[in-house]
């Protein structure tokens, strides 16, 4: 072989991988939803106009906190109405519901989380709030380190308004930063960067981090180390104000959205 072909051989060698090294790096994330086609729309009943916060409760079943109302409306999706309701705190402005095995949470845009055990009627209570925090909006549970998951909307005014997700551990019962959401993770293509966070859910299959923003009607999906896998912008029109996010343990996305001129309505996303 010639020098001049052995250089050939080494060029082409380099090129290739390369190639390979960008195409892998390069690979587009793949959404496993038809986000702008919904499975099926559902319409809430006027007690649900003011839908803030959506969970899991049990096959066809949901769980719904309204603003402003410490109740938690137990809806059945094959029926298409409320079934149950649960009388768990007094009137506040309520922004997360998540319900973990026997146990239902609510949470206050303060921080302060109710907790209601569905066997027994025991209630507990939990503080989250803090001095930097003017308010919270989403709550959920991550089964792996048994931790509730907490995003803030907005801090005060004189703090880095950051947004950031907490941790509650229900094991150790302590409190703390669990990691931030940066200002290059939420710009979308014409590089807006509005962002207030209004719901948070973690993916049962994947362990994938979904949080939502009315503001801006943006879909934030973190891995489950808290780096970015993509940010989803979604149609207005689907989308009129989302609030709640939530999961089947199969993996169906529910996300539930406040009505401005007519009732507030669910949009159900089969998992591919």
């Amino acid at each position: 072989m010639t020098i001049l072909q052995t250089i050939f051989v080494i060029l082409f060698t380099f090129l290739v991988v390369i190639g390979c090294f960008s195409k892998k790096n390069t690979k587009k994330y793949e959404l496993l939803y038809d986000i702008n086609k919904p499975n099926i729309i559902i319409e809430m009943p006027k007690k649900l106009k003011e839908i803030s916060g959506l969970s899991f409760y049990k096959d066809n079943q949901l769980a719904c906190v309204n603003d402003e109302k410490g109740t938690v409306f137990i809806y059945d999706l094959e029926y298409q109405k409320i079934t149950e309701t649960i009388e768990i705190g007094k009137n506040g402005d309520y922004e997360g519901i998540e319900v973990v095995n026997d146990e239902i949470f609510i949470m206050k845009s303060n921080g302060k989380i109710k907790g209601f055990k569905i066997s027994d009627g025991s209630e507990r209570e939990i503080d989250c709030s803090a001095k930097d925090i003017k308010e919270y909006e989403g709550l959920s549970y991550h089964p792996q380190t048994r931790s509730l998951l907490l995003v803030t909307k907005e801090k005060n005014k004189d703090k880095n308004d950051k947004k950031t997700i907490y941790a509650y551990s229900l094991t150790t019962e302590k409190f703390e930063k669990y990691l931030n959401i940066d200002e290059d993770m939420i710009k979308d293509s014409d590089g807006n960067k509005t962002f207030a966070p209004s719901g948070i859910a973690i993916h049962p299959i994947t362990s994938e981090i979904f949080v939502i923003s009315s503001q801006g009607k943006k879909l934030l999906i973190l891995s489950p180390e808290g780096k970015k896998n993509a940010l989803i912008e979604l149609n207005p029109k689907n989308f009129v104000q989302p609030e709640g996010i939530c999961f089947t343990p199969n993996g169906d996305l529910f996300i539930s959205s406040e009505g401005v001129n007519s009732n507030s309505y669910i949009l159900k996303f089969v998992f591919f």
